[in-house]
């Protein structure tokens, strides 16, 4: 029934690789040469004033960290020397790095090396730097003392004092102490010097360290502090027993060394009490930096931070993957695993239900406790409700009216009704029956991965895989959410009473107001570390997100803006990193979270005092530094040099800018937007991108702005605004505007003189060729006129001549009267009348052709459709014509009347010779131009008539003229066709090509 006697207990070491747990809210992180650390030989360390740590390494050349990656910087950078021993930050923030043979000097973009003089094998290795304002003085091995002002060397390895070397120095709030040979303590502060015997026998191994404002000495004689007002030391009650290197004012404990490992000494009332921080580890360096973790520079084993914590793992190991997690009201923890039972956590005891049946064969998916007090436990072969007195369990299945035995999740609603969300749909119980909903009911799918009662409009909320339903007053509906259509809803939560929290399995989080149906969602574009979350949880207006990669906590202001997000991982005391479901419970007094390799409770640190660092840029470049910016900008600031009053060229617009703020505690957290003004329309979507290049930029004055989260992951209001203009290039400065004016006004004067004199030279060469196209049109009508309108009047008078001659003959009597009527004369009469009609037909299609309003190809083919219309009805001949050309298509002159009397004279001959019974008139159009045909089926003719005939001698010569390619063809007993193929532009009525 229950397994008791297992102690609640903290896990021990997880890995050294990661993090080893020290106690509850520390852990440390080891830094190797695989996360990019220069060498596992660390020597020294320093801080500086933007928070980056500086590593110096054996061999290793030079390291800076800002929390995230390391910066390597080499002899082939321009390091004196790849063996670094010693690092200090002077007043102007230059860093100063010592080698066993000089000294180089760093100011953020340049190195500058000071060797000391001798050979290799001469040389004093120098060990130590102090600095007092603008000096800086090296202390080497053998005691001697160098010295360099201003960048300029003084001197090289002098005694501090005739006959006398240095075995310590120590530096602290301006005042330099020296432990001289001959076992006296000089002290030197503004050029004064005071001596001070201290009697020690040990000289060489005395250690001098700093405790709040005042300086200790510990040596084998005792630890002592030094009493400037009497000018004595005063041994102190107690003796350290350990090398110091580092006072932890946070912590009030002493950070020591010794050759067995690194120790943690502090002090209660006169008592040491010695704490093992690492067994067998040898430090060359301890500090601490701004926010309060300590670093330790080891021999041979790399970097190791040793911080707070924020996540510690607690309970046993045998809880495997935490899928479930509930604090009663009787303060008793549950906890349920995936596969390895029911926990009961109470008074420091575990209690285990491994003989349940139901628990032992089955996950534990879900724990909720309602008003009353009682605890129900959701697994995957039935609902559980817990027995305090039997310390048990009585189990409901579908046998028992359940809707479904596999239990993911439990809600209550105010009247303690229990809504159960199952791989079958939704099961509500009211403590006597059970109302099913599935998708007969009309939910989109019945298995509910997550389900909400939500007080505030009454409303239970099932998440499917396919989106999300609502049930209210037994009314199922699905909410209009196409962002999680075909996505899998995973958690859901009431946030601000009234609204309703949503974790999605691809679509990050969604806040939905049930009221207003608006709805805001939150993915990786805003920030968060994954889109795929496994819950969702409010704490105090705060939210929890557990996704695949760790845990998040976002602040959302009133305008569900978001404006602080910190984000915990493996760094941050998460080893198993992945979360689960319905594995997180939180309260005012505990916060414990489930994953994938146990239980973790969350150390709230948001009362430690640390400091964030200052955002900052550290390089522009121009195109990926091809381009020097020296000869653009007014001067330099910071230790980065960044350019000031920066001024470009029109075509130097393509510039790189490089920002960060350092966070070596929550360094996945920090975030940034930027902003160039008067070019980006808004700022940018948050990301961890330190750099932003922008390329091509046009002329004007502009602000680049960047923000950055701080160390509580909240948008500092503080942003960094750097002015920086792209000059006009010269074409558009007021001076070659002015001139280029004055020049296009001459050279529109010159042009319209130009213009004009073309223009009355082209309207006097227009006048003539007018004139001469008058003369060539006269010409032709004169011969128009001549050929048709002479040559029948001159027939109509010669037939009027023989019928006078004719009358004038009857009247002599030589012919009857009869002969004249019946015969030549009646003849005469018969041609006069067709010449006369002829002539009145030439006459209307002369002046036709003439008129410019007929030069049109629509109007041509409905005069030769009307010609043949009033032609062929005489002999009863089927006359068809089509037109498939449609718009307005303008002929050039002579055109019409060439083609007019073309098909006049086909027609007049296929009415007279033909004897066909149909013929056909078509105009039509393709890519190479136009066709006229005509056609008909009468009784054609052989290639040696169409020789000889005159009239078609006649029609190939009028084609010619209108430059068009004329073609007859027939045969015999087939009929004839006729075609004139020309080109032609197509035009508007207004004479506009289309």
């Amino acid at each position: 029934m229950k397994k008791l006697l297992l102690v609640w207990a903290l896990a021990g070491f997880v890995g050294t690789s990661i993090a080893q747990k020290y106690d509850g809210a520390h852990a440390v992180r080891n830094y190797t040469a695989i996360d990019g650390l220069p060498q596992s030989q660390v020597t020294s360390l320093v801080e500086d004033a933007n928070g980056y740590l500086w590593i110096g390494t054996e061999g290793g050349g030079l390291g800076r960290f800002d929390g995230r990656q390391f910066k390597v910087y080499s002899t082939l950078d321009g390091l004196g020397s790849n063996f670094v021993t010693g690092l200090i930050h002077d007043n102007q923030n230059n860093l100063w790095i010592l080698n066993p043979r000089g000294i180089t000097k760093f100011d953020g973009t340049s190195f500058t090396r000071f060797m000391a003089p001798g050979s290799a094998t001469t040389f004093r290795r120098q060990r130590k730097i102090l600095i007092a304002g603008d000096s800086l003085f090296i202390l080497a091995q053998d005691g001697l003392i160098s010295k360099i002002h201003n960048d300029s060397v003084y001197y090289w390895n002098r005694p501090i004092e005739p006959h006398e070397s240095v075995y310590n120095a120590f530096q602290n709030n301006g005042v330099f102490y020296f432990l001289l040979s001959n076992k006296k303590l000089l002290m030197m502060e503004n050029g004064n010097r005071t001596y001070m015997d201290t009697g020690f026998e040990e000289s060489k191994q005395v250690n001098f360290f700093e405790h709040q404002d005042e300086v200790w000495i510990n040596a084998e004689e005792g630890t002592f502090r030094i009493d400037h007002r009497n000018n004595q030391l005063v041994k102190l009650d107690f003796h350290l027993p350990h090398y110091v290197m580092h006072y932890d004012a946070h912590d009030d404990v002493f950070w020591s060394a010794g050759m067995e490992g690194i120790f943690k000494d502090k002090i209660e009332g006169n008592v040491i009490k010695t704490d093992t921080a690492f067994n067998g580890l040898v430090a060359y360096d301890i500090i601490g930096d701004s926010e309060n973790n300590i670093w330790i520079a080891s021999n041979g084993r790399g970097l190791f931070k040793y911080y707070q914590q924020d996540f510690s793992r607690c309970g046993s190991d045998k809880f495997g993957v935490v899928m479930a997690i509930y604090v009663d009201s009787d303060g008793a923890s549950w906890i349920g695993s995936m596969g390895r039972g029911l926990y009961k956590i109470k008074n420091g005891k575990i209690s285990t239900y491994e003989s349940d049946e139901v628990i032992s064969k089955s996950g534990v998916h879900c724990i909720r406790e309602n008003k009353n007090g009682e605890v129900w436990i959701g697994t995957g072969r039935g609902l559980g409700k817990y027995n305090k007195q039997r310390n048990d369990f009585t189990w409901a299945t579908t046998d028992d009216g359940l809707i479904d035995n596999n239990i993911i999740n439990i809600n209550f609603d105010e009247h303690d009704g229990m809504w159960l969300g199952t791989s079958g749909g939704v099961d509500y119980f009211d403590g006597t029956r059970h109302k099913h909903f599935t998708t007969q009911q009309g939910l989109n799918a019945n298995m509910i991965w997550a389900g909400c009662y939500l007080p505030y409009n009454r409303t239970y909320y099932a998440g499917t895989e396919f989106g999300i339903n609502y049930i209210k007053d037994n009314h199922v509906g699905m909410l209009n959410v196409p962002e999680l259509e075909n996505t899998m809803v995973m958690s859901m939560g009431v946030f601000r009473d009234s609204l309703l929290m949503v974790g999605s399995g691809g679509a990050g989080v969604m806040i939905y107001n049930p009221k207003t149906n608006d709805r805001k969602f939150f993915t990786k574009r805003e920030g968060l570390n994954s889109d795929f979350v496994y819950f969702v949880a409010e704490d105090k207006g705060s939210i929890w997100i557990g996704t695949e990669r760790g845990i998040s906590r976002i602040e959302l202001n009133e305008k569900l803006e978001l404006i602080e997000h910190l984000y915990y991982d493996h760094d941050n005391g998460l080893t198993g990193i992945e979360t689960n479901q319905n594995a997180y419970f939180i309260n005012d007094s505990h916060k414990y979270f489930g994953l994938v390799d146990g239980l973790y409770e969350f150390n709230d640190l948001s009362g430690e005092v640390s400091k964030s660092f200052d955002l900052h840029l550290t390089s522009i470049e121009l195109l990926y530094g091809e381009h020097d910016l020296s000869m653009y900008a007014k001067n330099y600031t910071g230790f980065f040099k960044i350019p000031q009053g920066l001024s470009l060229p029109p075509d130097r617009n393509h510039i790189t800018f490089h920002y960060n703020r350092v966070d070596k505690r929550y360094p996945k957290s920090v975030k940034f937007k930027y902003f160039l003004e008067n070019f980006d329309k808004a700022w940018s979507q948050p990301s961890a991108g330190t750099e932003v290049t922008y390329s091509n930029l046009p002329p004007g004055n502009y602000v680049f702005k960047v923000k950055a989260t701080s160390n509580m992951g909240n948008w500092s209001e503080e942003d960094i605004a750097y002015p920086f203009t792209i000059k006009q290039p010269f074409y558009q400065t007021a001076s070659f505007i002015a001139a280029m004016v004055i020049f296009l006004a001459g050279s529109i004067t010159l042009l319209l003189y130009l213009r004009v004199r073309s223009r009355v030279r082209k309207m006097i060469a227009a006048e003539r060729m007018r004139v001469h196209e008058i003369d060539n049109l006269r010409k032709e009508i004169a011969r128009d006129f001549h050929d048709e309108m002479g040559n029948q009047l001159t027939r109509i008078i010669n037939y009027i001549s023989l019928m006078k001659l004719s009358k004038e003959t009857q009247g002599n009597g030589t012919a009857n009267g009869h002969d004249y009527i019946n015969g030549n004369g009646k003849d005469l009469y018969t041609k006069v009348e067709e010449s006369a009609k002829y002539l009145y037909t030439g006459t209307r299609d002369f002046i036709w052709a003439i008129d410019p309003v007929n030069d049109e190809l629509g109007k041509l083919f409905t005069h030769i459709r009307d010609f043949g219309e009033k032609l062929f009805e005489e002999k009863d001949i089927a006359f068809r014509a089509n037109n498939h050309v449609k718009g307005y298509v303008k002929l050039p002159n002579g055109f019409s009347r060439e083609a007019n009397l073309i098909f006049k004279e086909v027609m007049t001959n296929a009415f007279k010779y033909s004897e066909a019974h149909n013929v056909t008139l078509s105009l039509s159009g393709n890519e190479q131009g136009y066709d006229f045909v005509f056609e008909d089926d009468g009784r054609g003719f052989c290639a040696d008539q169409i020789k000889k005939s005159n009239g078609l001698k006649n029609i190939s010569v009028r084609a010619d003229r209108i430059t068009s390619v004329l073609r007859i063809h027939s045969e015999e007993n087939s009929g004839t066709k006729v075609s004139l193929a020309f080109k032609l532009t197509k035009t508007t009525k207004h004479g506009i090509a289309f």
